[in-house]
């Protein structure tokens, strides 16, 4: 049988195709196979560096490295650590950016390294320490399997409770917990404060508010404004020594109360700032029906949350709706989530505006 000259270099080009697709794919080449496993076990060791952030906040290193770069020994002396062992914790966590090592083993503050300083303005410390380090929260993750197997929260499962049923008896707990999201939340409020027109506003409630720092952000740009922080009353006796310390008394009052029974009527603008993401939906729509009730038809919401992008799009809200299933049961959402979650509570979702945190601000009117 005569082959053709066409038929030939069709042949020829088939066969190239071949070999090309054999040459570089994964499976053919151990080097770039092997790059992938190496990629691969790095992700899943990620809780190495996580948890080395978080004993360098507990332990406060990086307050001994304000005045400048200090050895190795007069560090672990300060910090009543093994010197090796913390060499070799600054080691691993300089080579991240966190941290910046020179000769003879000195160690210096990085921009990473100085929001580890507790004194320093927007400081991560004790947020990292006490809140994102907890123990129970690192247990939990442990047990991340029984989330996904049943939809339900680790951390109840372990500890037979919720973790704000946890710190509504354990003092300390709180204490940590409310100085934590503190730590968290300066920055962001700030932020939000700048970004969003609040002038409209005369009276103001932040529904779940803390000990008041995103109204005191907000209260400080409009003075003119009256703003009422309404929260569960283990958090008043701080929450009134931050307003004195703050000197914003008189334009902040504070309101004791679960959003889950009732929330005052007559306010012209409701706040949620990282609420209903601690929530399963059911009991979202019981605390933004609740909403809708004191709401009247000049009131607005405002939802600051983050809003989960779509696809294989890199995104941090990922990360932390995880997290949110394994120690809650909550999660965070995308924009269509939260429009059906608004829909099932008689509101609707007229606009969102981005801020320069993670956290968007969806604005929220009656249906």
């Amino acid at each position: 049988m005569k082959i053709s000259k066409n038929q030939s270099l069709k042949l020829l080009l088939m066969l190239c195709t071949i070999c090309s697709s054999v040459c570089y794919s994964d499976k053919a080449d151990p080097t770039l196979n092997l790059n992938n496993s190496h990629k691969l076990i790095e992700l899943a060791s990620a809780h190495i560096v996580s948890r080395a952030i978080h004993i360098a906040a507990l332990i406060k290193v990086a307050d001994h490295l304000i005045d400048g770069p200090c050895n190795i020994y007069d560090l672990a002396n300060k910090t009543h650590t093994n010197e090796n062992a913390l060499y070799r914790l600054l080691r691993l966590l300089a080579s991240n950016g966190i941290f910046h090592e020179s000769e003879n083993r000195f160690f210096s503050l990085t921009p990473l390294a100085e929001l580890l300083v507790s004194s320093y303005p927007n400081s991560l410390q004790a947020w990292l320490a006490n809140h994102d380090g907890d123990e129970k929260r690192w247990r939990s993750y442990g047990h991340m399997q029984y989330s996904i197997e049943t939809g339900k929260p680790a951390f109840n499962h372990i500890f037979g409770q919720g973790y704000f049923n946890l710190i509504a008896q354990d003092p300390k707990l709180a204490v940590s917990f409310d100085e934590g999201m503190r730590n968290l939340s300066e920055k962001e409020d700030q932020a939000i404060a700048n970004c969003y027109n609040f002038a409209p506003y005369k009276n103001i409630m932040d529904i779940g508010g803390g000990k008041g720092g995103l109204l005191t952000a907000i209260v400080k740009l409009n003075p003119f404004m009256q703003g009422i922080v309404y929260d569960l009353p283990h958090v008043e006796i701080s929450a009134k020594a931050y307003l004195a310390q703050q000197n914003i008394e008189q334009s902040i009052t504070w309101q004791s109360g679960s959003f889950f029974e009732q929330i005052p009527l007559g306010h012209d603008l409701y706040i949620l700032k990282r609420i209903l993401h601690d929530w399963d939906d059911e009991l979202c729509i019981k605390i933004l029906s609740n909403c809708r009730a004191a709401m009247n038809n000049t009131s607005k919401l405002i939802i600051i949350e983050a809003i989960v992008s779509s696809g294989n799009t890199r995104d941090f809200s990922k990360d932390v709706d995880l997290a949110m299933l394994v120690i809650f049961g909550g999660k965070e959402r995308t924009k269509i989530e939260w429009e059906s979650l608004l829909d099932a509570a008689d509101l609707k979702l007229v606009n969102i505006q981005q801020t320069q945190s993670m956290l968007s601000i969806l604005e929220v009117v009656i249906k």
